[in-house]
């Protein structure tokens, strides 16, 4: 083992070997480090030229050391930097899986055991570490969308038949109706709006057409108490009073429909997100309605109440109608 005095002692020619030497193993270092950010390696690399520039015959053991130790530092500093880099971008691929499969799992109709692997996979994303592990988690990733995929070719498929299905049912009821309604569209007699078959072609056209959309359903409060306490007549009468309100409210491009019983359906095609449109239903629930009823000693004041919910479109349309047809079944929440 040759000690670094020696080293410095050593004759002209083999000096001038060793300094090509040390030369060589200087610019591999700066060659050869790991990558990092575009500035930070270009800023490493001229430093380690400017130690192997000032690396010539004539330099002194002293500065020799100095350069040396300018080197290690350089490579030193270098590392962490690059370091630091990497783990940004681990970090930042996390969030970006993270965030794919969120949206997917929020959007996708794909079943629950689907859901479940998507949210297994957002979890463990964010301890993942050696390589052993992202592998399993790509595995896992891709049959997970390989069986979306599948799903959403059936319900693609479930979706057309339904439509099919919905748009052979409404030309019956039109037909039905064309006898008594000009124009042969049928509609409720109460409310004057499109029934049932007709919302359920548009809910599962719209879901078809992949356009973002959202379907509102509005339930009237304790109007069958009101029809019992009042009779039908004054039940008719605020059903058609609600109505009203949401129409003159809703955008010219909404339709609405009445669903069945208390519950009315507005189909909203709308670009913005559901925080959004819920916020715009909001505003308009909040307008206080009341009707005048009149019984045979009095007048009496009633208020219109009703409970709303919003639900994305989606290309499941039997799974929409049962969504609606739940919230609508739901009893009224007594305060």
């Amino acid at each position: 083992m040759i000690s670094i005095k020696k080293f410095l002692l050593l004759d002209t020619e083999a000096d001038q070997a060793l300094m090509h030497v040390v030369r060589i193993l200087v610019e591999g270092i700066g060659e050869h480090a790991i990558e990092g950010e575009a500035g930070d390696r270009v800023r490493f690399r001229n430093s380690i030229k400017e130690v192997s520039d000032a690396l010539g015959n004539g330099i002194s053991p002293a500065e020799l050391l100095v350069r040396a130790g300018s080197v290690l530092n350089a490579l030193d500093d270098h590392n962490g930097r690059a370091a630091r880099h990497q783990r940004l971008q681990t970090e930042e691929l996390q969030n970006m899986v993270k965030m794919l499969a969120s949206t997917v799992k929020v959007v996708s109709a794909a079943g629950n055991s689907n859901t479940g692997i998507l949210g297994e996979i957002e979890k463990r994303i964010e301890i993942v570490s050696a390589l052993d592990d992202v592998r399993i988690i790509k595995a896992k990733l891709s049959e997970c969308l390989t069986d979306i995929r599948k799903e959403a070719e059936r319900q693609q498929k479930e979706t057309g038949e339904v439509i099919e299905q919905l748009n052979h049912e409404l030309n019956q009821a039109r037909k039905l109706a064309s006898s008594g309604v000009q124009g042969g569209a049928a509609r409720d007699l109460i409310t004057g709006l499109h029934l049932r078959p007709e919302a359920e072609a548009a809910l599962a056209e719209s879901g078809r057409e992949g356009a973002r959309a959202y379907a509102a359903v509005f339930v009237l409060d304790r109007l069958q108490v009101l029809n019992v306490r009042f009779g039908r007549e004054a039940g008719d009468e605020i059903l058609v009073a609600f109505t009203r309100m949401v129409e003159k409210q809703l955008a010219p491009e909404d339709r609405l429909f009445r669903w069945g019983g208390p519950a009315l359906l507005a189909l909203l095609p709308r670009p913005d997100s559901i925080e959004s449109v819920r916020g715009e239903l909001g505003r308009i629930m909040a307008t206080k309605l009341e009707h005048s009823i009149q019984t045979p000693s009095r007048s009496i004041m009633v208020p219109i109440a009703a409970r709303w919910t919003l639900f994305p479109i989606m290309a499941a349309p039997r799974l929409m109608f049962q969504k609606i047809d739940a919230f609508a079944a739901t009893p009224a929440s007594r305060e």
